[in-house]
């Protein structure tokens, strides 16, 4: 049962892993498409190697990089550089999938709350005209009556 129950997780990780590399690459060619010095493939290769980065990152981040480094003889870990600049991605990676969470939250409370708000501004610009036009009406029959008295 443990050893069905690992096998699972690691597909499922798997899966998971690709579904987030899938978010990030779409979000970063989206941007880079709107940007004039990418265009076509130049946009999709930078978003692919930023989407694969951050996914190395996060990875790195979260699992401690236990299978994306090299572990020397003393038990230490190398990569100091590489570290740094895989943080760097991995923070890219988080913050925009904390920024399209955030988005669909907002979308999800804000409907509501903006239906009442149209309503509400409905039924205050229709007073509004309808105070308009009865004074715009007095003060024509004011007009008028002061051209009648002449």
């Amino acid at each position: 049962m443990k050893e069905y129950v690992l096998a699972i997780s690691g597909s499922i990780s798997l899966l998971c892993v690709a579904a987030i590399g899938g978010i990030i690459f779409i979000t970063v060619w989206k941007v880079l498409l709107q940007m004039p010095v990418f265009k076509g493939g130049t946009a999709m290769i930078v978003a692919l190697c930023v989407s694969l980065l951050s996914i190395i990152g996060l990875s790195t981040l979260v699992a401690g990089g236990d299978g994306l480094r090299e572990v020397n003889g003393n038990g230490g870990r190398t990569g100091g550089n590489l570290d740094f600049i895989l943080l760097l991605y991995a923070v890219l990676g988080i913050a925009i999938l904390l920024l399209l969470l955030l988005k669909c939250i907002a979308k999800i409370f804000r409907s509501e709350k903006v239906k009442r708000h149209l309503e509400e501004t409905k039924r205050g610009e229709t007073e509004q005209r309808y105070q308009l036009e009865n004074t715009s009406e007095t003060h024509e029959e004011s007009n008028e009556e002061a051209h009648i008295r002449k």
